[in-house]
């Protein structure tokens, strides 16, 4: 018998999976996959259904990429970016209510733009399946577009990936040819497309409007299930500290989120949450917390040495893919004088699967959704990062030879990523002696 063609195949495993999660969202009485705007912006669904919605979005992918050739596939398709900047950043989205109707010419008028603009504007986002139009020159919602009139942080999110991430993605080849292999965070496609030599996350901290976009949007960001605090709770190990009297200390903790939950789940330990004096001011230490002080803000700079010495344990949690490998590794030395033997540094953040893991797709893919729920980070992300400031994601090797790099008396124990979590554990011993 002949081997099945690939085409074949995959059109057979579309076929399978589809049946499968439509089978399972009747049986659950679950509305089917629609535009329609009383579609929900989430379903949940157990993880082997989620898988067989991952195999048909594989498959796919894979399909339309052999179906369309060589040539055709090498092109990108035209950017939906485009459009979705312009309806949030416009308004457009809120222009007129989710259960209503409107038209170009009433957009037009509520958002400030011409009709010849917002009718080239809105039919290519009806292109993405974003609005529709049930007749002509009528305009109405789609769950897409919904959602985005509906969840504000939806918004924020977008203003700050087109106004800040893809703009710099565009001249981050240039930027590369400009300050060949420059780790340093102004010598980015960033600092060309503002033609600035400042930082990026100095350059948006002096601009209110933008400053209150980022930080709606990392909230944004840091709100998905996949980072919830209780993977870090639940499934790190923490060994003897979590029952007997231990300090840790929140290296670029914010205004201590996290390090509150540590608290409460372990009444033994105490918790010193670090940031700069701009972040942490008017942060408040709850009630159940200051008896004994069991947590505290102290202003530092982790660029600085570390004030705190002979903790338990250091955290640094969604700090270090911001920088680049000469800074993080800075990062992590300047705890080095505060470490007793046996201290453990523990990075909880983003790993990028091994090369070869994951399918082409998952490596590749930067959709919104993938963006807000992919358990494995994307290199697509990875160079996003770059552009902004010459940041990068690590995969397993680079989180090991980070440590190395940054002291051998370091004991690295791998890389652990706790099923659902989008962020991974990376803790490494101090085998040194006391340096304090």
């Amino acid at each position: 018998m002949p081997p099945t063609n690939r085409i074949v195949e995959l059109a057979s495993i579309i076929s399978e999976h589809t049946s499968k999660v439509d089978a399972y969202l009747i049986s659950h009485n679950l509305p089917t996959p629609s535009f329609n705007i009383s579609y929900p912006p989430k379903l949940p669904l157990p993880a082997e259904i989620q898988a067989s919605r991952d195999a048909v979005l594989e498959a796919t992918d894979e399909l339309t990429a052999l179906m369309l050739g060589p040539i055709e596939s090498l092109i990108p398709p035209p950017n939906s970016w485009i459009c979705v900047t312009a309806i949030q950043r416009f308004g457009i989205a809120t222009s007129f209510p989710p259960t209503t109707t409107s038209t170009f010419p009433q957009i037009a008028t509520a958002c400030s733009l011409s009709e010849s603009d917002t009718r080239r504007i809105l039919r290519q986002a009806m292109a993405f399946y974003i609005f529709y139009e049930p007749s002509p020159g009528i305009v109405a919602h789609t769950a897409s577009s919904k959602a985005l009139a509906e969840i504000p942080p939806v918004g924020a999110f977008i203003g700050f990936v087109s106004e800040e991430m893809l703009p710099a993605s565009t001249r981050l080849v240039d930027a590369m040819q400009k300050w060949p292999g420059s780790e340093e965070p102004n010598q980015a496609g960033f600092a060309l497309t503002y033609e600035t030599d400042i930082p990026m996350f100095d350059v948006v901290s002096r601009h209110p409007r933008r400053a209150q976009q980022m930080g709606k949007a990392m909230s944004f960001m840091h709100s998905r299930p996949g980072e919830s605090v209780r993977f870090l709770l639940e499934c790190f190990k923490w060994g003897a500290i979590a029952t007997t009297p231990a300090v840790l200390v929140d290296v670029g903790g914010a205004k201590g989120t996290v390090a509150m939950e540590i608290a409460r789940s372990f009444p033994e330990m105490k918790c010193v949450v670090q940031d700069t004096p701009e972040v942490i001011e008017g942060s408040q230490v709850p009630e159940d917390l200051q008896e004994g002080e069991r947590l505290w803000f102290m202003p530092h700079d982790f660029f600085q040495e570390q004030p705190v010495k002979g903790a338990d344990i250091y955290l640094v949690r969604n700090v270090l893919h911001d920088w680049s490998d000469k800074y993080a590794i800075r990062i992590l030395q300047n705890l080095i004088k505060a470490l007793k033997k046996g201290a453990r540094v523990l990075v909880v953040d983003r790993c990028l699967p091994a090369p070869g893991v994951v399918s082409p797709y998952q490596s590749r893919q930067a959709s919104i959704e993938l963006l807000l729920t992919l358990v494995s980070i994307n290199r697509c992300h990875d160079l996003y990062m770059k552009g902004i400031q010459n940041a990068r994601e690590r995969d397993p090797d680079d989180w090991a030879q980070f440590f190395e790099s940054a002291d051998p008396r370091f004991r690295f124990h791998g890389v652990d990523t706790p099923k659902g979590s989008i962020l991974s554990f990376m803790c490494a011993t101090w085998e040194g002696e006391d340096m304090f």
